[in-house]
């Protein structure tokens, strides 16, 4: 019988407990080299590889030491290709998940050999042996462990960098399941120059594939996620911002997984010394047409906007640019589709808080008439609303120094009740930002001022000031002196307290 179909009827025989089985036969071998050692926290699958241990005696029947015999036999240095192939065969029908597979490898001791054979001059075996690390790295922690302890991260590395085309993702995958799975694995590929492979596949992302390009801007994004990783990655390789925006001004298709992970990378390294560097790369305009992509399987819609959040921060300039480039247009599709009304709310807030003519182009919008819907539907989120209700009440304070008569467009919209709408909430900083917003019409004298009024008191919002009084939270502080004062100065009827 040949050795391939005795490996089928084994694993369908045995399919249930093939991880013990395949210890119980091929223990001790490796491609082309028995182990004869001891003490490998390897070589046992119930052997901690952080603590370490020895293997334990096998009890092998005759027909298990001949199987064995049989193997070795054909495991030699002449056949490394084919070992390599039966044993990427033999994962594949073990199947998931992927530990049972890891198991196997690490168990019988052959791990150490294969990741050897990374370095081999023979690109084929290289890659085989790249594909089976894929699966055991794609194991448990402690698995994934096992594969960076035997040293295969440098090889990966240099295996990475000298592959072109299709065969550069196997060791590229391996290197995104060790970034995935700890933060302490993730802290020394970093440190390693695993990022290195990934960062040349975005800056040449035409050699190769769009799964591969897709893995290369996971990897970034991941490893930009968390603030204590970028320290670490300032430190240990080269500039990524400008491979990311080059990049991302490359790619037509704005639905792509790698845009979404640059984006989302983009997002996180931009801090806000660099934002010079970021608006002057030409991305604007981009991000802005990504912010309008509403999809369903991807957050690159969220990221734009957060990014723009962030460029439009203090800078009136920056401000300028986003609104000649279509900046309002593109929140109204955020809101009216409500795909990411919240983010969307921010950024309409850093306008509102812009320079005179820029506000005013605000409430001349379609998009004040969306907030104001937003606000009035119980449907959304909270959050939502609230920071609809925010842009509302920091656009009435601008106008009043830049253009009263523009409160007039507000007030025909409902602005009063939309914000004595979210008065009741218990939250005092946006109580209070709510309260000046209101106040904002009624302080000044001008045409409007005694309908701001009255349509302050008909939305309940005489009550609403009063309730806000005795809150727990309020009744120290300026939430509470702004809510006193303003029934003192327009209701005085109504700025006693009531008797006990």
């Amino acid at each position: 019988m040949s050795f391939t179909i005795q490996i089928f009827l084994k694993l369908a025989k045995y399919r249930e407990a093939v991880q013990k089985r395949f210890l119980d036969i091929y223990s001790n071998i490796s491609l082309g080299v028995r182990t004869t050692g001891e003490g490998s926290a390897m070589n046992s699958p119930d052997s901690s590889i952080w603590k370490g241990g020895a293997t334990p005696k096998q009890e092998n029947g005759g027909q298990d030491q001949a199987d064995q015999a049989e193997l070795a036999q054909y495991l030699t240095r002449d056949h490394k290709i084919e070992s390599a192939n039966k044993i990427r065969r033999l994962i594949q029908i073990v199947g998931r998940p992927a530990k049972n597979s890891a198991q196997m490898i690490i168990g019988s001791g052959i791990l150490p050999t294969i990741i050897e054979m990374l370095s081999s001059r023979d690109s084929s075996l290289a890659s085989e042996c790249a594909w089976i690390l894929i699966n055991v790295s794609a194991g448990t922690s402690e698995q994934t462990s096992a594969v960076v302890a035997g040293g295969a991260i440098p090889k990966l590395i240099t295996l990475s960098c000298s592959t072109l085309n299709e065969a550069k993702i196997r060791p590229l995958t391996t290197l995104r399941n060790i970034l995935a799975d700890s933060s302490g694995l993730r802290e020394l590929l970093i440190k390693e120059g695993g990022l290195e492979p990934a960062l040349e596949v975005l800056e040449n992302p035409e050699r190769y594939s769009s799964k591969c390009v897709d893995t290369a801007a996971w990897m970034i994004a991941r490893a930009t996620d968390e603030e204590s990783d970028r320290l670490i990655l300032q430190a240990n390789t080269k500039p990524i911002l400008p491979i990311l925006l080059k990049f991302i001004l490359s790619q037509n298709e704005d639905t792509a997984e790698s845009v979404t992970s640059a984006i989302k990378a983009l997002r996180s390294l931009t801090s806000y010394a660099m934002i010079d560097q970021v608006i002057n790369s030409g991305i604007l305009p981009r991000l802005i047409r990504l912010s309008r992509c509403a999809t369903e399987n991807n957050g690159i819609q969220g990221d734009a906007l957060q990014l723009l959040h962030r460029t439009l921060f203090k800078r009136p300039e920056n401000i300028q640019a986003a609104l000649e480039n279509g900046l309002l247009d593109a929140l109204q599709v955020c809101i009216s589709t409500r795909t990411a009304v919240t983010p969307a709310c921010w950024l309409a807030e850093r306008v509102a808080w812009g320079s005179n003519p820029q506000v005013t182009t605000l409430v001349q919008s379609p998009l004040i008439l969306l907030l104001l819907g937003v606000v009035f539907d119980e449907t959304l989120p909270i959050k939502s609303r609230q920071e609809a209700a925010r842009v509302l009440s920091s656009s009435a304070r601008r106008l009043t120094a830049s253009d009263p008569h523009l409160l007039e467009r507000l007030l025909n919209a409902r602005c009063i009740e939309a914000l004595s709408e979210m008065l009741p909430l218990d939250d005092g900083s946006i109580t209070r930002h709510l309260l000046l917003g209101i106040d904002s019409f009624m302080r000044i004298e001008w045409a409007g001022q005694r309908e701001a009024m009255a349509r302050f008191k008909a939305s309940n919002g005489i009550h609403h000031l009063r309730e806000i009084r005795l809150k727990t939270w309020a009744r120290e502080g300026p939430v509470k002196g702004k809510a006193q004062t303003m029934l003192r100065t327009y209701f005085p009827e109504w700025s006693k307290y009531p008797r006990v």
